[in-house]
């Protein structure tokens, strides 16, 4: 093992005890290692130690709802709903009443953390009215997360009031190349949900072995600069007919090492790293999240009824729990009462409750019981 290396490892790690981050020089050189080598061996050993003192032993367990499987019109080159590689054959849209059905489902089985997801241009207003009725008919100890379009300031807030407590967005590889989306159109969304009482959760995704080492240290120091609550490790997983379907996977070997840099960068002022789809792999490396999903998932074709590949909640409580990880939030949403149950914001009855668009086609949010006009965003536009 080369010694320098390895003093360097030991280095990140003893200052992320401490609570300092990495920059983007110090991941690119961890990024430059063999996967395979002795010195990446440490480095994730060692990012598998830190885990348990950053963590204080406790997981994130992620069951999300793909609410809608149809086509849709962005044709990013990765995802499998493009409308332009005519793969969804069949549309499916969950709902409301099966949404709260598979939310109760993930809680009861012990997830603490819901993720409605939608595509780019489902209605953020229905997404609302559901979040507060999962709140009201759904107990329990769960965080609720919305992985949908881009969302102004005032739509972020919303959703808050409505009952999320955060949010899931990524500028990712190659945005602008692989996909239609302006960067600095991703970043404003971003921005708006950190500026947001919403939690900022994010991911270092779709990877690929196309992509540099200085792409992925770049969006690294990216994910960490925005102080998320949580952020991911998610390879570009190839999809058969789509622009990028016959490029190969990144290496499992790569991943490991990849989410092993991130948890040591980080440190501890993020609490949750998370790789994805390969989850239980990712706990050897540092990672302290798992995700389960069901129904519309963006690297498959087909609706998925029960949980996609076969990963269930309960199983997934298994083996946190078998690698030294609890998940019963400590520091729950603060709108539960101590008997987890949940009340309207600001004590507001049903008619208050705050809505996106109102009767006359202009976006409203009600905050501190004042009502601010907003401008109609209806299905934006991006580029």
């Amino acid at each position: 093992m080369d010694n320098a290396v390895k003093a360097l490892i030991d280095r990140i790690a003893n200052e992320a005890s401490r609570g300092a981050t990495q920059e983007k020089e110090t991941m690119l050189l961890l990024l430059g290692l063999d996967p395979r080598s002795e010195e990446t061996a440490h480095l994730i050993e060692t990012a598998r130690a830190f885990a348990r003192q950053a963590s204080g032993g406790r997981a994130r367990l992620a069951g999300a709802i793909g609410i809608d499987l149809h086509s849709c019109q962005m044709n990013c080159k990765f995802c499998s709903f493009g409308e332009a590689w005519g793969l969804v054959k069949e549309e499916s849209i969950l709902t409301e009443d099966q949404v709260i059905a598979m939310a109760r489902a993930y809680v009861e089985a012990g997830v603490n953390m819901v993720t409605l997801r939608s595509t780019e241009f489902y209605d953020l207003n229905t997404i609302c009215s559901w979040l507060r009725d999962i709140r009201e008919q759904v107990p329990g100890k769960y965080e609720l997360n919305l992985n949908v379009g881009e969302l102004t300031p005032e739509m972020a807030h919303a959703c808050y009031e409505a009952g999320a407590s955060s949010a899931y967005h990524v500028l990712r590889m190659r945005e602008g190349i692989d996909t239609p989306f302006k960067p600095e159109i991703r970043v404003r969304t971003i921005q708006a949900i950190v500026d947001s009482p919403l939690k900022f959760n994010t991911c270092i995704e779709p990877i690929g072995i196309e992509h540099t080492d200085e792409e992925i240290a770049d969006r690294m120091a990216f994910a960490l600069s925005c102080h998320p609550d949580s952020v991911g490790i998610m390879p570009r997983v190839p999809v058969a007919g789509t622009p990028l379907g016959d490029i190969e996977m990144i290496s499992r070997d790569r991943m490991r090492q990849m989410a092993a840099i991130l948890r040591l960068a980080a440190g501890r002022n993020v609490k949750y790293i998370t790789m994805h789809p390969d989850d239980e792999l990712g706990l050897e490396a540092g990672t302290n999240g798992f995700s389960v999903e069901r129904g519309a998932v963006p690297r498959d074709v087909e609706f998925s009824d029960g949980e996609w590949k076969g990963l269930t909640a309960k199983r997934a409580v298994e083996i946190l729990r078998s690698a030294g990880y609890e998940t019963e939030l400590i520091d729950c949403d603060p709108r539960f009462r101590k008997d987890a149950s949940w009340w309207r914001p600001h004590g507001a009855t049903e008619a208050e409750t705050p809505s996106i668009i109102g009767e006359d086609g202009v976006e409203y949010v009600r905050r501190d019981g004042q009502r601010i006009k907003m401008k109609v965003s209806g299905k934006q536009t991006v580029g």
